[in-house]
């Protein structure tokens, strides 16, 4: 029995007197919630089905689910054409398919009960002891804000250099000369030393809120004339922004730990193994 249906059955034994309108209700909302996207031959293809897949997909999760909706949505009907043609054909009754099964029932047993065991471990009071233990463990930072116009020969920035000397206004020039044109007014916003390569770093940090380069500043990038901001400590996160993180991390330690637990409460024997010349095992 499916967790869907487990769930329906007990929300059922708990609702089964005040019955038809609340019943009617469930099934307006979910159509609007959870709307039907498709049909095979009959069978529901839901929302939420195309949902879980683009949230499970590591690779997929971060794409638009607008991006690739109709190559989803194909694929989850080629599935249920199969599926159908391959339970009318009797394939689960295969000697391959019920082991297969089998290997697949373990592993879903052992993630929910992680999972299961996991998420009543993990309270607000101890996501909250990991937050201060994150802020401890990343103290603030020197950050800085500046702004730099980049050009692609040391000729060009020495001109750039000359032409601010005499007056000439920076944000001006960054939106004229600049190669890295994606920057308004040359505008880096804040930064630590680790995220600027080490050479705009050292000479950024050494330098004064309003000071300007007198000499180009040579990186892979090209040749950089830089315009230093004001310097502060950098602020930790909020514990909101890293939650989800938080949340990962406890549940990590929870299964750790209880997979250690687990291991020591049981009996494991293993067979002593070896490897002959050409990498075949061999059961001593």
């Amino acid at each position: 029995m499916s967790k869907k249906i487990i769930a329906g059955a007990l929300v059922a034994l708990c609702f089964a007197m005040p019955a038809k309108a609340a019943k009617t209700k469930a099934k307006a909302v979910e159509a609007v919630v959870n709307p039907v996207i498709a049909t095979v031959n009959g069978n529901k293809i839901t929302l939420s089905e195309i949902e879980s897949i683009h949230a499970a997909n590591p690779q997929l999760a971060g794409v638009p689910l607008q991006n690739i909706y109709g190559p989803l949505l194909d694929n989850l009907i080629d599935l249920n054409v199969v599926s159908a043609e391959a339970q009318a054909e009797k394939v689960q009754n295969t000697p391959e398919f019920k082991k297969a099964m089998k290997e697949f029932e373990k592993q879903l047993l052992a993630r929910f009960y992680l999972e299961q065991k996991a998420k009543k471990e993990q309270t607000k009071e101890k996501l909250e002891a990991m937050y201060e233990q994150f802020k401890k463990d990343n103290p603030p930072q020197e950050e800085m804000s500046a702004a730099h116009i980049l050009l692609k020969t040391e000729k060009e920035a020495k001109d750039v250099i000359n032409q601010l000397e005499k007056g000439a206004d920076f944000a001006e020039l960054a939106n004229k000369l600049s190669e890295n044109k994606g920057l308004e007014d040359g505008d880096l916003g804040y930064f630590s030393r680790d995220l600027m390569v080490p050479e705009f770093s050292e000479a950024a940090f050494a330098m004064k809120e309003g000071e300007i380069s007198k000499t180009p500043v040579k990186t892979k990038f090209g040749y950089h004339v830089i315009k230093a901001g004001p310097h502060r400590l950098s602020e930790p996160p909020k514990f909101e922004d890293v939650e989800k993180e938080l949340m990962q991390a406890q549940a990590a330690q929870s299964v750790d730990r209880i997979m250690k637990d687990l291991r020591k409460k049981a009996k494991i024997v293993k067979t002593p193994v070896t490897f002959d010349s050409n990498g075949k095992l061999v059961v001593k």
